[in-house]
C-alpha cells in the first residue's frame, strides 16, 4: 500500500468515528419524533445539544485537520498525490469543503443553535396543535437571529441567504434560483388556473375509511416492491413524514396516518421510500467519507419525488396498483376503475398544505417559503407579521387563504429545526427528477409496459447507476449533467407537466 493510500485509509477511519457519532444524533432525533414521551423533551434538548457539540468538535479537531492536510492543501484545494483515483480525490475535495465550513462555526455557537432548534421543535408541535403562532414566535425569533449570525460566520458574496442555501445545495445561489423561479412561477400559475377549472372526477374513495393497521401493512408491501429492504429499514408514524439514513444498513422512515387519508399515507410512504432507496444505495464500504454520503438535499429530493410523482402517479403504475388495492380492500374499492382512479390521483386543485399539494402547484408552495426566508434574513419583515404575510402570498399565488395558522405558517416543521435555506431544495428536486426522467424514458422506451406489469426493479437499478453509487463524489449540478448529458434546465420539467396535463384534459 502506497503512502498516500495509507494516509487516506487513516483519514477514512477518523471519518467513520465522526459519522458514527453523527448517526447516534440521528437516532435521538428519530426517537424524538416517534417514540419519546413528551415529558422527555427538555432532557432530549440537552442530549442533542451535547452530541451536536461533540460531533462538531471532532469534525474540526486538530487531529482530523492534520490527517486531511497530509493529502490536500487546505488553502488551495490542491491534491498532494497523483496516486489516488478520481473518486478518492473527489472525497478529499468534499472533506476540505466541509471542514472549511465547519471551522467557521465555533463549537459554542453550534451548541447554542442545536439547543434552540430542539426547543423550537417542541414549541412548534405545541403551537401547531393549539393553533397559537404567538406561542412559537419567541422560539422562531431566536432561530432566525441565530441563522443570521450563522450566515455571517459562513460568509457570502451577494446575499446572506446564499450562505445557508449552500449548506444544503452546494453551488446554488439566490441569483440562480431567482432565474429558475422566474421562469417556473408564471408557467405554474397559468397551468394551475387552466386545470383548476376542469371537471373533477368523484374522489370520494380518497376519504373512505381504511383501517390503519391494514394501511401500514399495504404500505410496507409497496416499499418491498420498490426495493426497500425490510431487514435494513423500518416504517413508523410521526407528525411530519421523514426519512433518516443512519447507515446504508439502517434507514428509518415515518409517515402520517389517518383512517380517512390512506392515499395521502401511501403517497408519503412512496416519497420517503425514494429517500430510503438512496440511503440504502450508498456504498457502505465508503461510510465515513463523502463517497458514502448523499450528494445534496435536492438530489435526495429528486429521488423521493421521482417515486411519489413520476412513477407513483403515472398511468402505468396505477394499472399495477389498483388490482393490488382491490385485493387488499375489496369492499372499499371494488367499484373503482382505472380511469377515475388515475384522474383523481393527478387532479390539480390548489391546497393549503404543501405536503398534500399536487405536482403542478407544489413548487408554488416552495416559492412562497423561499421569498419569506429571504426576507427573514434581510430583516425586511417583522416576524410577528408572518401569518399575515403568509396568507397574502397564498392568495396571490394559489388563490386560497388559510383559516388557521396551523394550516398556514405553522404547517411545516423546518423552521423549528432551524432549516432556513432548505425549502428551495424541494423545488430543485423536482427539476432534477424531471431531467432524470427525460433520460430514463430514452434509456427505457418500454418502461410503461414494464411498470404496469409490476416490474419496478429496473427503475431502482437506473437510479443506482445514475445517482446512488456516486455518493458525494461530484457536486449536484455536475452529477445531474453527468447523469443526463445536459446542464440543469427547467425545460424537461415544464415539458413533462405540459405533456402530462395537456393530455389528461
Amino acid at each position: 500500500m502506497g503512502k498516500a493510500l495509507e494516509d487516506y485509509e487513516k483519514l477514512k477511519e477518523r471519518g467513520k468515528e465522526i459519522y458514527t457519532l453523527a448517526s447516534v444524533l440521528m437516532l435521538l432525533e428519530w426517537d424524538q419524533e416517534t417514540k419519546m414521551p413528551i415529558g422527555g423533551a427538555s432532557f432530549r434538548a440537552s442530549q442533542i445539544e451535547l452530541l451536536s457539540s461533540l460531533t462538531h468538535k471532532e469534525k474540526t479537531s486538530d487531529s482530523f485537520k492534520k490527517a486531511l492536510e497530509k493529502l490536500i492543501d487546505l488553502k488551495t484545494g490542491s491534491i498532494k498525490s497523483d496516486s489516488l483515483d478520481e473518486r478518492k480525490k473527489g472525497a478529499l475535495r468534499e472533506f476540505r469543503t466541509e471542514l472549511l465550513k465547519d471551522t467557521k462555526l465555533p463549537s459554542s455557537f453550534v451548541k447554542k443553535l442545536a439547543k434552540a432548534n430542539s426547543e423550537g421543535t417542541h414549541a412548534w408541535q405545541k403551537a401547531k396543535n393549539s393553533n397559537t403562532f404567538e406561542s412559537f414566535l419567541p422560539n422562531l425569533e431566536t432561530i432566525v437571529e441565530l441563522n443570521k449570525e450563522k450566515a455571517e460566520l459562513l460568509g457570502y458574496d451577494d446575499h446572506p441567504y446564499d450562505a445557508l442555501l449552500d449548506l444544503y445545495e452546494p453551488g446554488m445561489t439566490t441569483k440562480k434560483l431567482d432565474t429558475l423561479f422566474g421562469e417556473l412561477k408564471p408557467f405554474l400559475t397559468n397551468l394551475t388556473k387552466n386545470l383548476s377549472n376542469n371537471k373533477q372526477d368523484d374522489n370520494a374513495f380518497l376519504s373512505t375509511f381504511f383501517p390503519i393497521e391494514k394501511q401500514m401493512e399495504f404500505c410496507r408491501e409497496i416499499l418491498k416492491e420498490m426495493g426497500v429492504d425490510p431487514q435494513k429499514s423500518r416504517l413508523d408514524t410521526s407528525v411530519h413524514p421523514f426519512c433518516l439514513g443512519v447507515h446504508p444498513t439502517d434507514v428509518r422512515l415515518t409517515t402520517f396516518t389517518s383512517a380517512t387519508a390512506f392515499f395521502t399515507n401511501l403517497s408519503a410512504v412512496m416519497h420517503e421510500g425514494g429517500h430510503a432507496l438512496y440511503e440504502l444505495g450508498l456504498p457502505p464500504e465508503d461510510f465515513g467519507t463523502p463517497l458514502g454520503s448523499y450528494c445534496s438535499i435536492a438530489i435526495h429530493e429528486s429521488q423521493s419525488r421521482w417515486w411519489e410523482c413520476f412513477i407513483g402517479q403515472s398511468r402505468s403504475f396505477c394499472e399495477y396498483l389498483l388490482p393490488k388495492l382491490q385485493k387488499a380492500f375489496p369492499s372499499e374499492l371494488k367499484e373503482l376503475t382505472i380511469d377515475p382512479f388515475t384522474s383523481v390521483l393527478n387532479q390539480v386543485k390548489p391546497s393549503l398544505i404543501r405536503v398534500f399539494a399536487d405536482e403542478v402547484t407544489y413548487i408554488l408552495h416552495i416559492i412562497i417559503r423561499y421569498e419569506i426566508e429571504k426576507d427573514f434574513l434581510s430583516g425586511s419583515i417583522d416576524l410577528k407579521d408572518l401569518p399575515k404575510i403568509w396568507n397574502e402570498k397564498m392568495k396571490d399565488s394559489l388563490g386560497i387563504v388559510p383559516e388557521t395558522d396551523a394550516e398556514g405558517c405553522l404547517q411545516d416543521v423546518h423552521w423549528s429545526f432551524g432549516l432556513i435555506g432548505y425549502f428551495p431544495t424541494y423545488a430543485l428536486g423536482n427539476l432534477y427528477a424531471g431531467q432524470l426522467f427525460e433520460t430514463f424514458k430514452k434509456d427505457h422506451p418500454d418502461f410503461e409496459k414494464k411498470i404496469s406489469a409490476g416490474d419496478l426493479s429496473f427503475i431502482r437499478h437506473f437510479l443506482l447507476e445514475k445517482i446512488h453509487r456516486f455518493g458525494r463524489e461530484l457536486p449536484p449540478l455536475a452529477l445531474i449533467e453527468k447523469a443526463t448529458g445536459h446542464p440543469l434546465s427547467p425545460k424537461p420539467y415544464i415539458d413533462y407537466l405540459t405533456k402530462k396535463y395537456t393530455f389528461s384534459q
